[in-house]
């Protein structure tokens, strides 16, 4: 998930490589080959998830005051999305073309290779990335895996060590939305909810035999309840995917932390300007101290009433009303001054 950044000088992001490396929203068209059907198909659902079908789309960031705003995308800059580095309003996924890009080729690595297990995403948002791992499974006749999408769908706790993060109500996506986005692509099969903070889930899925495992907890507890939870039963050849290990230290520190921990040496490769992702090859087992089931956070949020209320305003519409409370400020000023000066007073009565 993209970190509560502040909105960035999109004139300014032309030297970042993340910016530079943002492939084109442009899917192939079909082919009679069924293989070419079948790519084309997942190219066309990955713009569809990134809401990048068209030749604009709407982008939302946070100020440095903690408010929130909107602003359409089009033209070049359209690579911010495409990069994975911005809050969509409308699409399901924030984690751009080129992690879902890596995405699909893990599980279809894993599927080629036979790698055996289920694949899992502790940290869905509004479920783009999962909904692309159970199309690429079922584009591959792989209908007997199942797709586990685990997530609070209440947003973070409070005692996150962004501080930013739990609020932010637009991180929080109920369930019934998210299964809703699935069964709107026709992917509602195979696919399990696990509903609930990490700490009180994960460890519940114990002996479980995973083929991708993809993190996006964001946060150090979270990122190390998950590796603790799931590596052990991690299939030789399958792989795990960190989506924030740069854009979020304290999840790069808890990766960093596990792999040292437990002797995993397997090298990290970068994905994107953020994401990083190993593939287990030893088949010697990792003993892992797991952590109980059923803990729960320190604390916690109630369960939102919707995912987002209201349309965050637009940059045109923060800057009138900036103007306006200028403006009122001055009124208020001068009605002030007007009251010290009963002369003036008398003469704006006499009129």
């Amino acid at each position: 998930m993209a970190p509560a950044m502040t909105y960035p000088d999109l004139s300014a992001l032309s030297g970042f490589p993340g910016w530079q490396a943002a492939r084109s929203p442009r899917a192939p068209g079909p082919g009679p080959e069924p293989e070419a059907m079948r790519r084309a198909y997942l190219e066309l659902l990955k713009l569809a998830l990134c809401d990048l079908t068209g030749t604009s789309t709407v982008s939302v960031g946070k100020w440095e005051d903690g408010s929130i705003s909107s602003r359409e995308l089009h033209g070049e800059d359209l690579r911010l999305r495409a990069a994975g580095m911005d809050w969509p309003m409308q699409g399901l996924t924030m984690v751009g073309l080129n992690r879902l890009d890596d995405l699909q080729a893990c599980v279809e690595a894993v599927v080629r290779d036979g790698v055996p297990g289920d694949v899992i995403e502790a940290g869905t948002w509004r479920g783009g990335a999962s909904i692309l791992m159970r199309a690429t499974l079922d584009s591959l006749g792989q209908h007997d895996r199942v797709s586990v999408v685990a997530d609070s769908f209440q947003g973070f706790p409070t005692a996150d060590e962004q501080g930013h993060l739990s609020q932010t109500e637009f991180l929080a996506i109920p369930v019934e939305e998210v299964r809703a986005n699935f069964a709107r692509f026709g992917l509602e099969h195979g696919v399990e909810f696990l509903e609930g903070y990490f700490e009180q889930t994960l460890p519940a899925l114990s002996g479980r035999q995973w083929a991708v495992v993809r993190l996006d907890g964001d946060t150090y507890e979270a990122t190390w309840t998950t590796l603790a939870s799931l590596y052990g039963d991690l299939a030789p050849g399958g792989f795990v995917i960190v989506d924030d290990y740069h854009a979020m230290p304290e999840c790069g520190r808890a990766v960093d932390a596990f792999r040292e921990q437990h002797g995993i040496t397997e090298p990290l490769e970068d994905v994107d300007w953020t994401c990083m992702r190993w593939r287990r090859g030893s088949e010697a087992p990792v003993e892992v101290a797991r952590p109980a089931a059923g803990a729960a956070p320190a604390t916690r949020l109630a369960p939102p009433e919707r995912a987002f209320k209201g349309r965050p305003p637009s940059e045109r519409e923060r800057e009138l009303e900036a103007e306006v409370a200028r403006l009122r400020e001055r009124l208020a000023a001068a009605e002030a001054e007007a009251s010290r000066r009963p002369g003036l007073r008398r003469r704006r009565t006499a009129r």
